[in-house]
């Protein structure tokens, strides 16, 4: 534990963990049985895992903004902005945002080849059979333990920090009511938790921002924050740049390269990115990766803007939590400047808001990462290899219980984390190490008909070992010829080794598909021709796997959409503009700073009212059918949406799913 108070009591961490967490489970329980209900939407195996695929664009961007806020999310942006400063939250920001965009070619390319998979990981098996799927296993599972790991990793360490509850108890109480409610509700019940956690969300970061530039004693103004950045850096300097109003800082770069490229693999083979474009509508997935991806870009933007500078500028008031000293390493290891800036600003309850904030993200993003792992081993392990002729009430089975295991594994791994000293920037930028060389293997196996077995079952594994080597290497050079821990996480050294590792391996398996091609190129219309649905189907489900001409259409064309937004994104925002900066060398003059906080402020408005409102919108009708028959305590008769494939019904309105929407084309 770090050597400093805790500034809330361990009755706010228990209270969260336990009394919200029951209170989620609960509500996602009522409205289980609300779906099965009123809406038909009785809980089968496809529902349980696909959400029926059919769900519409403003919950799938709710639910991006929800899956990418991890709890790194909102404390590393923060730490790093507390450190370097105006560019921390921003390059936080963006490099994320790439990771989305980047990932939106793969989504549109999985519901445009296999738009009947339940996880991408089946189209390996389809492709290169078991060696080649049990390769590709390996990594997949790797990185969904080792991020769900992370996950209650930063969440433990924030809680235990903040309130002084034991990590060993927040590592098993966080995930218990997500547990509850994942299993009672599966995908469906975790796209809605997701838009109630990111509504939660967006309304603290909302008033922290507009507080802390707007009305504060304290600060009050972006023209007060730059003239409080302005003295603190003559008190307590930068220590890796001239200021912290400059974006000249190499070792910010480096970081934030490391962490970008890192993070690929955590977002092209973790199975609980991939579920959403498998879950949602053909012609959503364009529209809610997209603008989920530049909503979420506000949340570590606009909170390490505010509440990460905040703590920074106000070090030198006497009433800071730890004066006259800066915070120290395991404070900011640990993410407290975003509570230690939220806690002067409102006092405790500023705190309690940000411990609320971080028990949001991570019970969220567990959630995804549950029902990630639950598909995977329920229909890349038990229905290929144990039974492959299970029913669907066996696959549910098994999905519940793998929702139970999954729990327990990563709430022990966290424990054993924190217990050997590992934060999670160390974990974050390991996992990119050993697992980037996933992310050629996942886009070539999706888009280049020439990949052979042969490359994946040597190039992946080839990469691996050439980002440990040249990690470890360069940590020998620039960590002062001594190799540990610590020293691995030179940002150099993390950057080196991210960089081989995730471009070392696509090479490898080019090279080697040419030197031992197939006789033919796989077609890549047949990734999905195999995959079935269990016995326990219904019409809705059935009509969702059919990819339309129109629909193919849309999705090629946006193919080339995507290619122009990440040209913008990538090259100009995050490269050319970043080394403009960069190289001007100069402090931001006041009237700069300012425009820049008054684009967050508007920027966070505008994508919160996206986020909040565009799911109502769209799910308006089936609202209504709902709450019109709860109020006059009536129960509709058995609607055609449980029958089956062979039995001629068309959906009716009333059996639009409440998740899915009803203007699913309204974006």
């Amino acid at each position: 534990m770090p050597d400093f108070h805790p500034i809330l009591t361990q009755g706010y961490g228990y209270g969260y963990a336990l009394g919200i967490g029951a209170a989620f489970a609960l509500l996602m329980a009522c409205l289980t049985k609300i779906l099965s209900v009123y809406m038909g939407q009785v809980q089968n195996s496809e529902r349980f895992s696909t959400a029926s695929r059919n769900v519409s664009s403003g919950l799938i961007a709710s639910s991006t903004v929800s899956a990418w806020t991890w709890p790194a999310t909102l404390l590393t942006s923060g730490a790093w902005s507390y450190t370097y400063g105006i560019s921390g939250g921003f390059l936080y920001g963006v490099g994320g945002t790439v990771q989305i965009t980047l990932f939106l070619f793969l989504a549109l390319q999985i519901k445009l080849k296999a738009p009947s998979a339940h996880t991408v990981s089946e189209c390996f098996s389809i492709r290169f059979g078991k060696t080649g799927h049990w390769v590709y296993l390996c990594y997949c599972i790797c990185t969904n333990v080792l991020i769900s790991s992370l996950l209650l990793l930063g969440g433990s360490q924030g809680f235990a920090a903040t309130t002084g509850m034991h990590v060993v108890a927040a590592s098993f109480l966080l995930p218990l009511g997500v547990m509850a409610y994942t299993a009672l509700g599966g995908l469906k019940a975790t796209f809605i938790s997701d838009w109630i956690h990111t509504v939660i969300i967006y309304m603290i970061l909302i008033v922290t921002m507009y507080t802390i530039y707007c009305s504060s004693s304290l600060i009050g103004s972006p023209s007060k924050m730059y003239n409080l950045l302005k003295e603190v850096q003559e008190v307590f300097p930068c220590i890796s740049g001239p200021s912290y109003l400059s974006f000249h800082n190499s070792e910010m770069l480096f970081l934030t390269w490391s962490v970008m490229l890192g993070g690929m693999s955590s977002v092209f083979g973790d199975p609980g990115y991939s579920q959403r474009a498998i879950a949602s509508d053909a012609k959503s997935v364009f529209w809610g990766y997209l603008m989920g991806g530049i909503c979420w870009w506000i949340i570590p933007m606009g909170l390490g803007s505010s509440a990460g500078l905040a703590c920074r500028a106000l070090l030198t008031n006497p009433s800071f939590v730890t004066y006259p000293n800066e915070l120290s390493s395991e404070e900011v290891g640990s993410g407290m400047p975003v509570i230690y800036g939220m806690f002067m600003i409102f006092g405790k309850s500023g705190a309690a808001a940000g411990l609320l904030m971080l028990f949001m993200s991570v019970t969220s993003a567990s959630s995804a990462e549950l029902i990630a792992f639950a598909s995977v081993s329920t229909y890349d392990i038990f229905r290929i290899y144990i039974k492959p002729t299970a029913s669907g009430k066996e696959l549910v089975r098994v999905s519940h219980l793998s929702v139970f295991g999954f729990s327990l594994l990563m709430a022990v791994l966290s424990i054993v984390f924190n217990y050997i000293g590992v934060t999670v920037g160390w974990l974050l930028s390991f996992i990119g190490i050993i697992l980037s060389p996933e992310v050629g293997a996942v886009t070539l196996m999706l888009f280049w008909p020439k990949m052979t077995k042969l490359s994946l079952i040597i190039g992946a594994p080839l990469g691996t070992l050439t980002g440990i080597g040249c990690w470890v290497g360069s940590t020998y050079v620039y960590g002062g010829h001594i190799i540990n821990k610590d020293t691995l996480m030179t940002s150099k050294a993390t950057f080196i080794g991210n960089v081989t590792a995730i471009f070392s391996a696509p090479i490898y398996m080019i090279i080697i598909s040419y030197l031992k091609p197939d006789e033919t190129p796989f077609d890549l219309s047949l990734l999905g021709k195999d995959i079935t649905l269990a016995d326990d189907y219904d019409k809705e489900e059935e009509i969702a796997i059919h990819i339309t001409k129109e629909d193919e259409k849309i999705l090629k064309r946006q193919r080339l959409y995507s290619i122009l937004f990440n040209f913008f994104i990538l090259l100009l925002v995050y490269v050319m503009i970043v080394c403009i900066l960069y190289g001007v060398n100069k402090d931001f003059s006041e009237s700069s700073f300012t425009g820049f906080i008054v684009v967050c402020l508007i920027w966070v408005l505008l994508a919160a009212l996206y986020i909040i409102f565009l799911p109502l919108y769209q799910g308006r009708h089936s609202l209504k059918y709902v709450i019109s028959h709860l109020i006059r305590f009536q129960v509709p008769e058995k609607e055609s949406s449980l029958l089956k494939t062979g039995e001629s019904a068309e959906p009716s309105v009333e059996n639009i799913s409440l998740i899915a929407g009803d203007d699913k084309n309204s974006s």
